[in-house]
């Protein structure tokens, strides 16, 4: 009975913590620096660190966006826990070495902000140019999924990465981040033999959109499973095919695989598209907590509980996306719509010409022909072009003129209105609208092949997949 009761305890504290269901959500902070340090080190390093850590299946990562805007915060914020619902943060300091100028010591730490007091969970030194760039982004990673009890964080593939390459990427990865696309393109000009591995050439295929699908087959060709990559591929795919089972089902897949990817937010929005929205749920609220301090998701989330009926819901969620850190404008249009459409009030146009224009409609003072209202209307994104001219009843517009495609469904009306307001009943019913679905894909036929896959089976311990079908592997 003795051995039995030791080999339990053995086993509770050298076997679980790698197969326990994990309740753990993580940031990488900025690295702090003396003043004169590159910011390629302070603020891509830790980038890319996060987007490493994000392949996790077993735990939440907070895009690192978030993580720099809170440290930015400072005595403005409410802690880590509260800005971003972390449960554990890494933050790292870099130390300079009297050895050579370029020469320096980085500290990382892995710490448990979960509760009032901290607890240091692991920490460790790493000196440059003893270990390369490289070298010290594997131990980091490695390292940390190793203090985070994570084994389905993959080891970091380096053969085919020099650190020379890795720092160049860096710094075009800093120039792109900051908004300099100036600079960025001048590095990627002048040295592009160092900038042909898998980061770089996905990079290439964020600021050259007219390239993307090029960049993404070659940043493949090096990394088959590079997952930001296959994600951006399989809405390529679906944007040149119009195969909505297709493009359904990779993310679907992609998104149980990858559930800290951009996949989780696709999904989100297509199962809200096709009026899944209990299914919805979950997955909104898994794209709010890796987006902490996006007002998107907060907002994906009130219009789905407006469609649930749960009206308390929507001034909630609403009410967080005001507090977030992004998208006030768009936060404020739909604001504005919701008092109007749903609570009775004047619409507020604000400084909104998005609102104005409605206005401009609703009071009769409205053409189609209007040169300044063609101009701006062209300048809108596809989703704003389908909606507001839903709002200003300009159907010919939708079905005769946009010619672009966001991989929208309009199987539901837009934001705050009924399902059988007159205005949405008079567009579906329109001769040309199933034509116009179809070109995004969506037949009566196909929509009877598709269901959704529920949340908790999407974000399931790997485990609980491999006992649901021993005959299968994962």
């Amino acid at each position: 009975m003795t051995s039995i009761v030791i080999l339990t305890i053995i086993g509770y504290f050298f076997f679980l913590p790698n197969t326990a269901p994990k309740l753990v959500t993580v940031a990488v902070l900025p690295f702090d620096a003396p003043d004169d340090y590159p910011e390629y080190l302070t603020q891509e390093l830790p980038r890319h660190i996060t987007e490493i850590l994000a392949e996790s299946r077993e735990i939440f990562v907070v895009d690192y966006d978030a993580a720099e805007e809170v440290v930015a915060l400072k005595n403005r914020s409410r802690g880590f826990r509260n800005e971003l619902g972390t449960t554990h943060v890494v933050d790292g300091s870099y130390v300079a070495s009297n050895a050579a100028e370029s020469a320096w010591t980085l500290q990382v730490r892995l710490i448990d902000v979960g509760k009032d007091v901290w607890k240091l969970k692991w920490s460790d030194e790493f000196s440059h140019p003893e270990l390369s760039l490289v070298e010290i982004r594997d131990a980091i990673t490695t390292e940390v999924a190793a203090g985070l009890y994570d084994n389905s964080i993959p080891t970091p593939d380096s053969s085919t990465l020099t650190s020379a390459d890795f720092e160049q990427y860096l710094r075009v990865s800093h120039y792109f981040h900051d908004g300099d696309a100036n600079s960025a393109l001048a590095l990627v000009q002048n040295q592009p033999q160092k900038l042909k591995n898998v980061y770089a050439l996905f990079l290439f295929a964020q600021f050259s959109p007219d390239f993307q699908e090029e960049y993404v087959d070659r940043t493949l060709s090096l990394s088959s499973n590079y997952y930001p990559a296959v994600v951006l591929q399989s809405k390529l795919r679906y944007a040149r095919s119009k195969n909505l089972v297709m493009f359904l089902r990779e993310t679907i897949s992609l998104t149980s695989e990858y559930p800290n990817s951009e996949a989780v937010r696709e999904l989100a929005i297509l199962y809200s598209d096709l009026g899944w929205f209990r299914e919805a749920s979950g997955v909104l609220l898994r794209w709010a907590q890796i987006r902490p301090r996006s007002s998107e998701p907060a907002l994906a989330i009130a219009f789905n509980r407006y469609r649930m009926n749960n009206l308390k819901g929507v001034d909630e969620a609403l009410e967080i996306a005001r507090l977030r850190g992004s998208q006030h404008e768009l936060v404020d249009r739909y604001r504005a719509l919701y008092d109007w459409k749903v609570n009775g009030k004047e619409l507020d146009t604000g400084s909104s010409e998005y609102l104005q224009w409605i206005a401009r409609y609703e009071s009769g003072d409205f053409s189609h022909t209007d040169a300044r209202w063609i101009e701006y209307v062209g300048g809108l994104n596809c989703y704003d072009q389908v909606e507001i001219n839903l709002y200003l009843n300009n159907h010919d517009y939708i079905f005769d003129n946009i010619d672009c495609f966001d991989r929208r469904l309009w199987l539901q009306p837009p934001p705050w209105w009924a399902g059988d307001d007159p205005k949405w009943t008079i567009f579906t019913t329109d001769p040309r609208y199933d034509n116009w679905l179809q070109t995004r894909g969506i037949r009566a036929e196909v929509l009877d092949k598709v269901a959704p896959v529920p949340a908790n089976e999407l974000f399931a311990p790997r485990r609980k997949v491999l006992n649901s079908s021993n005959s299968e592997s994962d």
